[in-house]
């Protein structure tokens, strides 16, 4: 089992999951694709092809990303955060999710980004924006407290007043 340290520096970090993901196959990608249009089918009709499409075509981009990754990042990483990364990384033997676990450390912990993307749509036709500053999420607030959840380490804030994006 790969496991971080306290005081790990962002580009030690980085190099560790440019490691792990070194093992991962065009089977296992193709697995992920697979996962997700198995998702879908619990979305509403008029959302799964262009969200799927959307989840799908940033997670690859993110995986090539940080596969030629050469950027170098400022940052140590924080206890709290080190535990939430350890536990994303525990051994796990379903593929899909060791990958997507990556994707999102990465994400979140390098490229500071919301694990969905700005635009990525959600039933209602609203979608995560960003104001320049910050990035906000209309659908936050309804899964941050769910254990199977991510959004509660994602850097996208519930959306507030103002911030809504309907498209």
């Amino acid at each position: 089992m790969v496991e971080v340290y306290s005081g790990i520096n962002v580009n030690d970090l980085k190099n560790l999951l440019k490691n792990e993901i070194k093992e991962i196959t065009l089977k296992d990608l193709y697995d992920l694709s697979l996962f997700f249009n198995e998702e879908k089918a619990y979305l509403p009709p008029e959302y799964k092809k262009k969200y799927t499409e959307s989840v799908l075509n940033v997670t690859i981009n993110r995986f090539t990303l940080l596969k030629n990754d050469n950027n170098l990042y400022e940052g140590i990483l924080k206890d709290d955060d080190v535990k939430i990364i350890n536990k994303l990384l525990q051994s796990n033997d379903n593929i899909i999710t060791h990958i997507l676990n990556i994707i999102v450390i990465y994400t979140t912990y390098l490229l500071k980004e919301p694990i969905h993307m700005p635009g990525t749509k959600f039933p209602g036709q609203v979608s995560i924006s960003y104001d320049g500053m910050s990035y906000y999420c209309p659908v936050k607030k309804y899964h941050v407290n769910d254990k199977k959840s991510l959004c509660n380490i994602c850097i996208a804030k519930s959306t507030k007043e103002g911030h809504y994006v309907k498209n």
